[in-house]
């Protein structure tokens, strides 16, 4: 069970955990997403959780692809990447994969559906040294950006922020990395329509994100949003 949370009742709890193993699906996850936005105490609720799910993995030895599964997703995916750096990447999405059928299995949940559902859209975001790596998943549906950093932290007083980039807009701010491996933002729904091979960049800014609601660093890496 995962620490107390103060003013979290037990639904909510249930809730969270449902929300971030995936089971809970539909208007039911879209809701409880809009939910998390407001709630701060639930967007904790949720952290723990995930944080609780990925130790399951911990014990369980990897199982490498064939390699046919790996051409694939490197064709499928990324199709303008470099195969070595793409399958790096991938690495970091084997390992999540694993750790949410372990959690199902500890919880009785074996109906899981896969991480990546139709109307998604996902971008690798690398510099060229590869010093930061970054995986985004936009799920169209419930308007849910996830973003996954294997490589790369911010200097000490300084803050990784996100931005999108559509067609000849300016960038606008998807908000800051959180310190953990995994972010979640739940997109203002004035943006939800401009993902669509839109770019996703990460500049380096002081903390807190930018001062000025542009960027203001440099830029560590950008990539560009695919359908899968």
């Amino acid at each position: 069970m995962t620490k107390a949370i103060p003013n979290l009742s037990e639904r909510d709890n249930i809730s969270a955990a449902e929300y971030a193993l995936g089971v809970m699906q539909g208007k039911a996850r879209v809701d409880f997403a809009r939910r998390i936005e407001e709630e701060p105490v639930l967007a904790a609720a949720v952290r723990s959780w995930d944080e609780q799910f990925v130790g399951f993995a911990d014990d369980i030895a990897p199982v490498a692809p064939p390699s046919s599964v790996e051409n694939a997703l490197q064709n499928r995916l990324f199709p303008s990447q470099p195969k070595a750096s793409l399958w790096n990447s991938l690495g970091l999405w084997r390992g999540l994969a694993v750790a949410c059928l372990a959690a199902a299995i500890a919880m009785g949940a074996w109906s899981l559906k896969p991480p990546v559902e139709s109307n998604a859209l996902v971008a690798q975001v690398s510099d060229a040294q590869n010093t930061l790596k970054l995986v985004a998943f936009y799920n169209a549906q419930t308007g849910e950006l996830r973003l996954n950093r294997a490589e790369g932290a911010p200097a000490s007083g300084r803050s990784h922020e996100v931005w999108l980039i559509a067609g000849n807009d300016a960038p606008v701010s998807l908000g800051v990395l959180q310190d953990a491996a995994t972010s979640r933002v739940i997109v203002p729904e004035r943006l939800r329509g401009k993902f669509t091979n839109g770019i996703i960049a990460v500049s380096d800014e002081p903390a807190g994100g930018s001062p000025t609601g542009a960027p203001t660093g440099a830029v560590l890496g950008t990539g560009t949003l695919t359908e899968v």
